[in-house]
């Protein structure tokens, strides 16, 4: 019997947690579950597993009972990328993988935030929903605190909220910085001496400035959203779930690696009873299809993607940053099980549509000649 491989590409992470039978993060049992219904089989790999010119690769596939066993295999025409390939070698093998005729979607998942913002500025319709953003520096910063009472300095590249100060007016002469270190929140308070931690910040080239969204409050603290934009069995965009993030007490970054706290969307909602609640999530699933939409028509072959968006009070969305890997555990955290199963399942849906269309497209040669 020949089996229908789609590749999962790990981090050596996670591929030594699947031979251990701990993923941590990962749960690849889902993919395991929807493989069976579309009788594709997941078989997992690291890049170094799989060489360029090379009609096999050494993977690791599900034996039932058995666990995980080490089987070669003959090389995925379809993969799904879960690593970050940041390399020069690793772009490398990518293209030449994908010259050989192998579809790799999500094969560029690490950009930074700044390219993202710039590629949404492109579409005048996105410009009221993407808040204004500049790189760090005095004269850009003097022109910030001009315009907005509350900012926020963030690495260009960063990820997990980590890197992130806040900059808040407390009249018309003085600031506050409020920053973390070693998970503790600290602030400064100033006037005209900026404090020697923004200094640093400011002669950084990779950190940004950006507007602060007035996120909504939900448990008398911010809160904002993880949307999973995903494409499906038609190899169109779709929403596979929206779960909420509320920040620590007294904190304002809601990332779950900062001590952010998970809930569905619904419960967060229900403290903003002004709001149309079935218009919020209307106009959050629309914002969240058409930043993909954009963002796909600069970098290829994106297929799985996770938006973080916040409402103001008044209900209006706002992107916050794009994730080219999205962990997916804050769907697991909420309690949102049908939406992180949902979110293993959509991308093993479309690599089945791509399996296919690859499948036609050989067939059509083949008859042409």
């Amino acid at each position: 019997m020949t089996h229908r491989y789609v590749g999962i590409l790990v981090s050596s992470f996670v591929y030594r947690g699947i031979i251990r039978g701990n993923t941590d993060y990962e749960n690849i049992q889902f993919y395991e579950d929807i493989g069976k219904k579309l009788n594709i089989v997941p078989c997992y790999f690291r890049l170094t597993d799989i060489k360029p010119g090379v009609s096999e690769v050494k993977a690791l596939i599900k034996q039932n009972s058995e666990g995980y066993r080490l089987s070669v295999i003959p090389k995925p025409s379809v993969i799904h990328n879960r690593i970050f390939t940041n390399t020069t070698r690793e772009k490398k093998i990518i293209k030449e993988l994908q010259n050989e005729g192998v579809f790799i979607f999500n094969e560029n998942n690490r950009y930074k935030k700044l390219t993202i913002h710039e590629i949404l500025l492109k579409n005048n319709e996105l410009i009221p929903y993407v808040p204004e953003t500049v790189r760090a520096g005095k004269a850009n910063l003097i022109y910030m605190m001009k315009k907005y009472n509350e900012l926020i300095l963030k690495p260009n590249s960063g990820s997990l909220g980590v890197g992130i100060s806040k900059l808040t007016r407390i009249n018309s002469r003085n600031w506050e910085l409020s920053y973390y270190q070693k998970k503790s929140l600290n602030k400064e308070r100033f006037s005209t001496n900026l404090p020697s931690k923004l200094k640093d910040l400011l002669s950084s080239t990779d950190v940004l400035i950006q507007q602060r969204i007035p996120l909504a409050l939900s448990k008398g603290v911010p809160f904002d959203m993880r949307v999973s934009v995903q494409k499906n069995e038609t190899g169109e965009w779709q929403v596979s779930g929206i779960v909420g993030k509320v920040a620590k007490k007294g904190r304002f970054i809601t990332n779950v690696a900062q001590g952010g706290t998970c809930f569905p969307i619904g419960e967060l909602l229900k403290d903003l009873p002004h709001l149309n609640h079935e218009k919020v999530l209307t106009d959050i699933n629309l914002l969240a299809l058409n930043i993909v939409i954009n963002i796909e028509q600069e970098i290829p072959n994106l297929a799985d993607l996770g938006l973080d968006i916040g409402i103001t009070h008044d209900g209006k969305p706002m992107i916050i940053e794009c994730n080219g890997r999205d962990l997916r555990v804050t769907f697991r955290n909420a309690g949102m099980l049908e939406e992180w199963e949902e979110t293993y399942a959509t991308p093993m849906k479309y690599a089945n549509y791509l399996y296919e269309t690859l499948l036609r497209e050989k067939g059509a040669v083949h008859e042409g000649n």
